[in-house]
C-alpha cells in the first residue's frame, strides 16, 4: 500500500468523524415539544441572524421542533403566523357564512379552500418574490383568513416552517412514537411520529354542550372517530371522503376517539 493511498484513507476518516460530532448532529433528539424562554423572539425565514423575521414569540410559547442545524432550531409555525398561497391555485370551498355577510352585505370571505396542484408554495407574503416557508399538496384543505385579491393569506399548514435561535427553547416534551391505532392508520414521509391518519367520510356530529366536537369521521373499517379542527373547514367536507393527518386525543372513558385535525385532504 502506497504512501499516498493511505494518507487519502486517513484523511476520509477524518472528515467522516468530523461530520459525526459536528454541532448540526450532536444536538437534543428531535422532534420534541419546545417552550420559549424569553419575550419578543424572533421567528426567522431560515438559520441566520439576517433571514426574515416571520414573526415575534413570547415567553412560555410552545413549539414543535422537528430538527437541529448549527445553533438553530426547525420548528412547525405557530397558527398565528401569517403566510400566503397564490390565489389562482386553490378553490374556495366554503365562505365565512352569516357573519361574514352581515359584515360585508357585498362580498362573502373565502374561509376555506382546496389546493389545486401538487407542489404549490406556501410564502411568507404575498408576493411571488417571498420567502418559501412550505409546500402544499393537491387537494389539501386550507383555512383562509384574508383575500388580498391575488392570494388568499391562510392559516400555516402542517408542513411550514420557520427557525428559532437555539438557546431560546427549552425542552418541554419528548414526542414519543404513537402505536397503532387502525388498520387504516397510514405512515407517510411528512407525517412526524405520533401522528394518526385516518381515512374516512365526514359527518356532521351536532352541537351539543360540553360535545368534543362537531364532526365525526366514519373510516373506511367503520369505526368513528370525532373530529376537532376548524369548524368552517369541516362544514365545506361533509359527506365527502377525506384523509384526516392529527393527534389523538385522549377522550372520557365511552367515548368515541377523539382526533384534533392538522392536515385534511379531499379524495373525492
Amino acid at each position: 500500500m502506497s504512501l499516498k493511498y493511505l494518507i487519502g484513507i486517513l484523511c476520509l476518516a477524518a472528515a467522516a468523524l468530523a461530520v459525526g460530532f459536528s454541532p448540526a448532529y450532536a444536538g437534543e433528539k428531535v422532534p420534541f415539544l419546545g417552550e420559549i424562554n424569553a419575550n419578543n423572539i424572533n421567528l426567522r425565514l431560515d438559520a441566520t441572524a439576517t433571514a426574515e423575521v416571520l414573526g415575534t414569540l413570547n415567553k412560555g410559547e410552545r413549539v414543535e421542533v422537528i430538527a437541529e442545524f448549527y445553533g438553530w432550531y426547525k420548528v412547525r409555525l405557530p397558527k398565528n403566523v401569517p403566510v400566503y398561497i397564490k390565489k389562482s391555485l386553490a378553490a374556495c370551498i366554503n365562505h365565512a357564512g352569516e357573519r361574514a355577510l352581515a359584515e360585508e352585505p357585498l362580498q362573502q370571505q373565502c374561509s376555506s379552500a382546496k389546493v389545486l396542484k401538487d407542489r404549490v408554495n406556501i410564502r411568507s407574503k404575498p408576493s411571488e418574490s417571498s420567502g418559501i416557508v412550505g409546500i402544499a399538496d393537491k387537494n389539501i384543505v386550507v383555512n383562509v383568513s384574508v383575500d388580498t385579491g391575488s392570494w388568499y393569506g391562510i392559516e400555516p399548514i402542517q408542513n411550514s416552517f420557520g427557525w428559532v435561535y437555539k438557546k431560546f427553547i427549552t425542552k418541554a416534551v419528548i414526542l414519543p412514537e404513537a402505536a397503532p391505532l387502525s388498520q387504516n392508520k397510514i405512515t407517510t414521509p411528512e407525517n412526524r411520529p405520533g401522528d394518526t391518519v385516518l381515512i374516512g367520510t365526514v359527518k356532521p356530529y351536532g352541537i351539543v354542550f360540553m360535545r368534543p366536537a362537531t364532526h365525526k369521521l366514519i373510516s373506511v373499517d367503520d369505526r368513528m372517530f370525532l373530529l376537532k379542527g376548524n369548524r368552517s373547514s369541516l362544514n365545506a367536507l361533509n359527506h365527502q371522503k377525506v384523509k384526516v393527518t392529527g393527534k389523538m386525543l385522549n377522550s372520557v372513558k365511552g367515548e368515541y376517539p377523539v382526533v384534533e385535525v392538522k392536515r385534511i385532504e379531499v379524495l373525492s
